[in-house]
């Protein structure tokens, strides 16, 4: 039975308002779509809402708040095909239900809109991870386009994403903020669509110390498909994923390894550009060499056992 964990999509935010298909989930236009999927698939999806660089304080919660609504919508609608997981026991209840599973996310912290007590207010709407910036300033960090690290509001917000179990994610969070996050990260956390920037150079990658310190605390980080972050050519095929992945196993980062597909939010090679295509990932590592219990672990299992140590009741 074939089995996937995707920590990353923008599926949710592009679909919202749309009503192609069988629901805004199913638009067979998406590069992630219900129907897509084939039968029998245990599949677990991080759905993020995306909070545009330029909304702050009260349009960025609007915003929230009508994604949240709407991915609440969407679940309803399709409730006999996938289940909201707001804890680890809730995956396990949608694949023993042999339904897939929903995770919701954010990608941009200014959903907290400089207020700590936003991290109870996104818990309670079912978020379970959030990525503290997309590529610009926020009131917690800089992302990759702009200089700067953590500020005082985004220490204090890391400690109480942790203290509450929404898990920290450092994807589009520039090199000093990341430098920051590891002086004051107690917990692991994830880089959930990333790769590896000794193989191609995009500053939205992780350099090589960052992705041995993931290692050694027992990180999580997404691979993404994203041609731009696979290859500095700008092809991005299944090719250049795997290249990707045999750097990650030359620095120890095996276990921690998993898919970040970034669907429906950047450009993504006919190689890879649809769930279907994710699922034949495994077969296609151990193809070329990689020993199936670590295809088994980039696929499925690394995720699983993260999710199930860190993502609280």
């Amino acid at each position: 039975m074939p089995a996937m964990i995707d920590l990353h999509c923008d599926t949710l935010t592009r679909s919202r308002g749309r009503t192609a298909g069988r629901g805004p989930l199913d638009d067979p236009a998406f590069h992630l779509s219900l129907s897509k999927v084939p039968a029998g698939t245990r599949w677990i999806q991080c759905f993020a809402i995306f909070v545009p660089d330029q909304l702050r304080g009260r349009e960025a919660i609007d915003f929230f708040d009508r994604h949240a609504a709407s991915f609440d919508e969407q679940m309803a609608q399709n409730r006999e095909r996938i289940l909201p997981c707001r804890s680890f026991g809730g995956m396990e209840a949608a694949l023993s239900e042999g339904k897939f599973g929903a995770v919701l996310t954010v990608e941009g912290g200014a959903v907290l809109a400089g207020q700590l007590e936003r991290v109870e207010t996104i818990w309670n709407a079912g978020v379970r991870m959030l990525t503290l910036t997309w590529n610009g300033p926020n009131e917690l960090a800089s992302g990759h386009d702009t200089p700067g690290g953590l500020t005082d509001f985004g220490r204090e917000a890391v400690a109480e994403l942790e203290r509450r179990g929404v898990l920290v994610d450092v994807s589009h969070l520039n090199d000093r903020g990341f430098e920051d996050l590891l002086a004051v990260a107690k917990k692991p956390f994830a880089a959930s669509h990333s790769n590896a920037r000794s193989v191609c150079g995009h500053r939205r990658n992780l350099p090589d110390e960052f992705i041995r310190e993931m290692a050694a605390r027992g990180g999580l980080i997404g691979l993404n498909y994203a041609c731009s972050f696979l290859s500095d050519s700008g092809v991005g095929s299944l090719d250049d994923l795997y290249r990707h992945v045999c750097r990650f196993l030359e620095l120890g980062a095996g276990e921690c390894l998993a898919l970040g597909s970034d669907y429906d939010g950047t450009d993504i090679h006919p190689d890879l550009d649809s769930v279907e295509k994710s699922l034949g990932i495994r077969d296609y590592l151990v193809s070329r060499g990689i020993p199936a219990q670590t295809a088994d672990g980039i696929v499925f299992d690394n995720a699983w056992r993260f999710f199930r140590t860190w993502l609280a009741e």
